[in-house]
């Protein structure tokens, strides 16, 4: 079986003599007797034949414009042209990222032809091989290409079907992304050349397609940016949570250990002083103010172990420390909180606990900041697959234009927290009746990993 990769002469593009029929019920063949009713009826058919092109410009635009995929306009536009033009074969080449040669893909239109159906499928299986003779041409040349009297180009079976199959020429259209080949639009028909004006349609046609294969890339190049910033987002945290751990342990177990000696330090010089020397002496003063230094140095590193990563978050779970930092924000702040969670419901693991922790902290943090209530409700239940948490106040309600303000930080963080654990944050508010934080976690997220 011998191949069709040597061509005998260059395409031909001057030749268009003998337009596509588009023949319409309701007007006969010319009468050379009436040439009148001829110039009439030809007159309608091009008239046809120009609504035909329009309607399909029109039809492939819009569902360039509407369609999901890609493979979808392609099909579409495939079947309308070939059923507009009355030609044979329509066949779709498209280039993969290993491979700038346009392969053969599923997206095809043939009519019920024995040998029609027997030369595409020949054209399929020597395409794997050689590539095809009008992808190849196509390729190196980036334009629009006619083969008149193709069978002439090719050689041994697949000349032969050819010729079975009443095959006269063939066009392929490339369709370009910039200047980038993404595929090759192939058609076979059975006149001998094509309309020079339907032909120009079929090349917009694959402009129009090349910008859904744009569209198609850059919404690919996006979602990938987003989740390559996602991941990227999720590392830090956890880099951030890491140091975090670290660091409060470090000044918790170091610094808080030599302020203790040194309290304790300070303590037996003041009372062997005592002994030696009464107690009234100035020395001893300052000895006292010096104790009360390291008292108060001693409770400011367990603050600060405390609130870059709380040590009973660590110890004793989630439901702990809400409630821990709870009556520390009360204190603090003067806002009354009200926790509602039932024993045993917040059993996550380690880095959801984690995150959802940091999310109920900056939510109290702008209740504090920006809400000016009185009151706080904290909610957790489970609702489906998902678990629940709710943080309700009675402040002044959060204006609905920030919230999703790329200044609003706290908001972007809680939902990228949020997002990376597989769940959502929603926030509402409205005026002078307060704002709520609804925090959505898939319980998947929940099994039995301990705390390091």
């Amino acid at each position: 079986m011998q191949g069709f990769s040597n061509i005998d002469q260059e395409p031909s593009y001057g030749s268009f003599s003998e337009p596509l029929s588009y023949e319409s019920e309701g007007f006969s063949k010319e009468a050379p007797h009436d040439r009148s009713d001829s110039e009439d009826q030809n007159t309608k058919e091009e008239l046809l034949k120009k609504i035909s092109v329009l309607n399909l410009l029109q039809q492939v635009a819009t569902a360039a414009n509407e369609a999901n995929d890609v493979e979808s306009v392609l099909q579409f536009s495939v079947d309308r042209i070939c059923l507009i033009a009355k030609w044979k074969l329509g066949l779709v080449f498209l280039t993969s990222e290993d491979s700038e040669r346009p392969e053969y893909s599923s997206i095809s239109f043939s009519r019920e032809e024995t040998f029609l159906k027997e030369f595409r499928n020949l054209i399929r299986t020597r395409s794997r091989k050689e590539g095809s003779i009008l992808s190849e041409r196509v390729r190196r040349s980036r334009k629009p290409i006619l083969l008149e009297n193709f069978p002439s180009y090719l050689k041994g079976e697949l000349k032969e079907l050819s010729i079975r199959a009443g095959i006269e020429a063939a066009i392929g259209i490339p369709i370009l992304v910039k200047e980038n080949l993404v595929g090759v639009l192939e058609f076979y028909s059975g006149n001998k050349s094509a309309d020079p004006s339907f032909f120009e349609a079929v090349s917009h046609i694959s402009s129009q397609i090349g910008r859904v294969f744009e569209r198609r890339d850059s919404e690919n190049y996006l979602k990938t940016s987003g989740e390559q910033l996602r991941a990227l987002s999720a590392r830090l945290q956890e880099v951030r949570e890491e140091e975090r751990l670290l660091v409060a342990r470090e000044i918790h177990d170091e610094l808080g250990q030599l302020l203790t000696v040194l309290k304790i330090d300070l303590t037996l010089l003041k009372n062997n002083f005592q002994k030696s020397n009464g107690s009234d002496s100035k020395l001893v003063s300052e000895l006292l103010s010096m104790i009360k230094v390291a008292d108060s140095g001693i409770e400011s590193v367990q603050r600060i172990a405390t609130e870059l990563r709380p040590l009973i978050l660590e110890d004793l779970g989630l439901l702990e420390g809400i409630e821990w930092y709870a009556k520390d924000f009360e204190k603090r702040t003067g806002i009354r909180c009200e926790i509602m969670i039932p024993a045993g419901i917040l059993s996550l693991g380690k880095e959801a606990s984690i995150a959802l922790f940091r999310i109920f902290q900056e939510a109290l943090t702008n209740t504090a900041r920006h809400s000016e209530a009185s009151f706080i409700q904290v909610s957790c239940l489970e609702e489906g697959a998902f678990l629940i948490l709710k943080i309700r106040d009675n402040g002044i309600g959060i204006d609905p234009k920030k919230m999703n303000q790329s200044k609003s930080l706290g908001l972007i963080g809680m939902r990228e927290r949020a997002v990376v654990l597989g769940g959502e944050v929603s926030v509402s508010g409205e005026a002078e009746k307060g704002t709520s934080v609804i925090v959505k976690i898939p319980i998947s997220n929940r099994n039995t990993e301990e705390f390091r």
